[in-house]
């Protein structure tokens, strides 16, 4: 009997084993579009369906980046306001054709699959969503480094989705690959 349970517990570990190994590949395979577009530092953005993808160069001839002051609060020190620079989502996805009005969400979605979901109303406030590439006149430490907090420069570029009116910069997104408007 106990030599029965304990194949029982190694048969099921086998087959978790396998299990996870496949969602693992699954995952990866899935992923491995986002990761080519962080390295090819492009955005995608579906409106109505339609999915264009953009270099940062060419959002900023549609919409021209501005500076704008946001709380940065890393979770061992106080908060700390710093000086952006970005395009504003409400703004670029106007000249892209979105119909502001109707939207009812903006997922945002990152390099490593993370993804948010923001309010159509957070995106429809004037001067608060923004695509970031500067803070402090400096472009933003690419990936994602534990000891950020210790650095002058944030993490998480080339781009960060930030919103303005955040007071613990809870909402960002960093390493932004996709955009999608609901």
């Amino acid at each position: 009997m106990k030599n029965r349970n304990v194949l029982i517990a190694l048969v099921i570990l086998v087959v978790l084993s396998i299990l996870f190994g496949v969602m693992l590949f699954v995952f990866m395979n899935e992923n491995k579009k986002n990761v080519e577009q962080y390295e090819k530092r492009e955005i995608a953005i579906t409106i109505n369906g339609e999915r264009e993808v953009y270099t940062f160069e060419e959002l900023m001839e549609i919409s021209q980046p501005v500076d704008f002051k946001a709380i940065y609060k890393p979770s061992n020190k106080e908060p700390i306001e710093k000086t952006y620079t970005g395009i504003e989502l409400r703004d670029l996805l106007e000249k892209l054709g979105a119909d502001l009005e109707n939207m009812k969400q903006i997922t945002f979605t990152a390099k490593d699959g993370f993804q948010k979901v923001y309010r159509a109303e957070d995106v429809r406030k004037e001067t608060n969503v923004f695509i970031t590439h500067l803070v402090n006149g400096k472009p933003f430490n690419e990936g994602i480094d534990v000891m950020a907090y210790e650095k002058e420069q944030e993490d998480g570029g080339p781009f960060v989705v930030i919103k303005a009116e955040d007071k613990v910069s809870q909402n960002r997104v960093k390493m932004l690959v996709e955009i999608v408007v609901e």
